[in-house]
């Protein structure tokens, strides 16, 4: 049970000596490795026919770095044609953006395989485990498509493969962990979903179905290639139906499907109110599709609950989970692009093309920086305006489930607002409604009031922070909201006197 360590040019060797000469002379054996000092590249090459660096190769520059190797070992004065030549149409047909090189996904993986060593001690008494990894790490890195440089890393890793004492190892793994996430967040900026991607998104928010718009455009997907559902029954009842047909004009497309998880609608058939799960629906896409299809597919659940017991819900249904919380332009690539790589791994052979890495140029990180996938204190006033219209109707007093239905959409809003300010007492409060089944109409209504007062006092801090123009809206919205109570049949429910704003003097 030694750990031996075995010279692939060696193997070549002992495999071209045991074959009959005329059997030998058909074969082509290259060497590839990350040591590639002359001597190196000498031994390889008495061994077998040619040597390889360990380096990102585009598919476009693959005859490149064959034709020259391929023509010396088979000369077409011997050969004949060998190797054919194809013509600019064929290359052109044949030629993508692909490349033969490790994903930040690869990577990330690989340090998760180091670290599960560290977690188990083998620096300690297994340090060869380690050193055999950060041998393939390098590898990894030597091939990572990126315009970053990745030598302070390797010189890192060498470093650490000639380290014995576990203490030292220990530190010089947490450096080198440093120097790789910072790679990895770079290549993550440059991220790119690739041409044939389409988005699929279902809320029963108004707010968040255009939080989700605004998501897929910074994905760069185009509007046409965008399906965002969830406005009233007949969408969210007909989600499933809807998705299965559609994923049969995309077998070879890839499909970034996003479910809101609580799903309020009211039955046409009824008229009562029910929840339907997103995730399950989610759930039941899969299952209906065939295999191949079914692959094509990620999908994430996004909810505003996000319990352990939860996320291991929308886990197991779909491919993965997104919070409801503010987005900035910047991030959006650096929380799919995890997701994307672990679902479509470009090292597979079926998802060559799922992933594109670009240089972002000074211009778009400009404009990049001033926008986000965020709800705005004018949203979150609509729904306070909507919300109060339906205690205005007394619907609380017969049909509490719509009154909770709405403080959900709330919930799921107030977690995307971009806000300085913490939102765990608006949540707590709001949960205190949504949880009190016995509570009498006249509580609600009390705790409603403070509830939505609460929300003002944050949204007329953040008003002065605003755009003159969405500060004018802002105002509007109060005053609407103003209207409604002012013919309100219960003149309890008076705003409070912090929501009396002067449209004049707003920022």
């Amino acid at each position: 049970n030694k750990h031996a360590t075995i010279s692939g040019s060696q193997c070549v060797e002992n495999i071209r000596k045991r074959l009959p000469p005329e059997t030998e002379r058909r074969m082509f054996a290259l060497i590839r490795s990350t040591n590639n000092s002359s001597s190196d590249i000498a031994i390889y090459k008495t061994r077998a026919h040619g040597f390889l660096p360990k380096l990102p190769i585009k598919r476009d520059k693959m005859n490149e770095k064959l034709a020259p190797l391929w023509w010396g070992r088979f000369p077409p004065s011997e050969f004949g044609e060998s190797m054919g030549i194809n013509s600019q149409n064929d290359r052109e047909a044949v030629s993508s953006a692909n490349d033969i090189a490790c994903t930040p996904y690869n990577i990330s993986q690989r340090m998760k395989d180091i670290e599960a060593l560290f977690e188990r001690n083998a620096h300690l008494n297994e340090t060869h485990l380690i050193h055999d990894e950060m041998h393939e790490l390098e590898d990894d890195l030597l091939t990572l498509n990126s315009n970053i440089s990745v030598y302070s890393a390797v010189e890192q890793i060498n470093l650490i493969q000639v380290t014995q004492s576990p203490a030292s190892l220990v530190d010089r793994w947490q450096t080198l962990q440093g120097s790789i996430n910072e790679i990895i967040l770079s290549l993550q900026k440059t991220f790119r979903l690739p041409k044939n991607t389409y988005a699929i998104a279902i809320d029963d928010s108004k707010i968040q179905r255009k939080l989700l718009g605004k998501f897929f455009d910074f994905l760069n997907i185009p509007s046409a290639n965008c399906t965002i559902v969830g406005d009233g029954y007949s969408e969210i009842n007909g989600f499933v139906d809807m998705v299965v047909d559609l994923m049969q004009n995309h077998k070879t497309d890839y499909v970034l499907m996003i479910v809101d998880e609580n799903l309020d609608v009211v039955d046409e058939s009824d008229h009562k109110s029910k929840s339907i799960s997103g995730s399950q629906c989610a759930d039941n896409i899969r299952r209906r599709l065939p295999v191949e299809l079914e692959r094509r597919m990620l999908i994430l659940a996004r909810s505003a609950n996000d319990s352990t017991a939860d996320i291991a819900i929308y886990n197991e249904r779909t491919h993965g989970f997104l919070p409801k919380a503010p987005i900035r332009r910047e991030k959006v690539n650096d929380t799919l692009a995890p997701l994307w790589m672990k679902r479509f791994p470009p090292s597979d052979p079926e998802f060559r093309d799922s992933v594109g890495f670009e240089n972002i140029s000074d211009e778009i990180v400009y404009r990049a920086t001033a926008d986000e996938v965020a709800s705005t204190p004018y949203d979150i006033a609509q729904k306070l305006i909507d919300i109060e219209s339906l205690f205005k109707k007394e619907v609380h007093f017969n049909d509490t489930r719509i009154i909770h239905d709405q403080l959900h959409e709330l919930k799921g809003d107030v977690l995307t607002l971009n806000s300085g300010a913490s939102m765990v007492s608006i949540l707590g409060m709001i949960n205190l409604i949504l949880l009190g089944h016995n509570h009498s109409p006249e509580a609600i209504v009390d705790k409603w009031r403070a509830l939505r007062d609460r929300i003002y006092d944050v949204i007329n801090s953040l008003q002065s922070s605003s755009h003159l123009s969405e500060g004018q809206a802002l105002t509007l919205a109060k005053n609407k909201l103003l209207d409604v109570l002012r013919s309100s049949k219960t003149r309890d429910l008076a705003l409070s006197s912090s929501f009396d704003t002067d449209p004049t003097t707003a920022n």
